[in-house]
């Protein structure tokens, strides 16, 4: 949805000053009204969602880098499972949670569009993905041993795209 507000009034404003006013008030109301949509955006995926998305992203993430060596061990099934008891998770929500850890193992998992739909859920929220990049990162130091150079490469690329992304929020 396109707003038009401030081109409107911009160029009524403007207009006070001939063609070339009315020309530059909506060049200005055009900035204002891409700074209200932006602004707008940042606050539109409620606690929840976020959350949600959070605790998707994390076990798809983890799934699919217990995976990346192309078996998952039982000290990564470990980790996972102190993790899910660590949140505290019940039955319910366990179940859940192995579900998009086997979602990540899955050969179809795309972890750039994963990382992307989880700054885009953030966006305005920075913090958010520094905290998830830096739990993150103590569980890939120990993966990252076991992957080969081309893996090892991908998998820091990935991890610092997103990084950016935080940053530049």
């Amino acid at each position: 949805m396109m707003n038009w507000t401030g081109k409107l009034v911009g160029g009524l404003l403007g207009l006070t000053l001939g063609p070339f006013g009315a020309m530059l008030g909506v060049a200005l109301g055009h900035q204002y009204d891409e700074h209200v949509r932006k602004r707008t955006r940042t606050g539109s995926n409620s606690p929840l969602e976020i959350g949600e998305q959070l605790f998707r992203s994390a076990f798809r993430v983890m799934g699919h880098v217990a995976k990346a060596d192309g078996r998952v061990s039982e000290s990564e099934i470990a980790a996972a499972r102190g993790i899910m008891n660590e949140l505290r998770l019940n039955p319910a929500q366990v179940r859940i949670a192995i579900g998009h850890f086997n979602d990540g193992k899955a050969a179809p998992f795309s972890l750039d569009q994963e990382l992307a739909t989880l700054a885009d859920v953030c966006q305005g929220r920075p913090h958010l993905l520094r905290v998830f990049l830096d739990r993150l990162d103590l569980g890939l130091v120990v993966h990252l041993r076991r992957l080969d150079e081309r893996q090892r490469r991908g998998s820091l690329r990935q991890g610092s795209r997103l990084q950016d992304r935080a940053e530049s929020q």
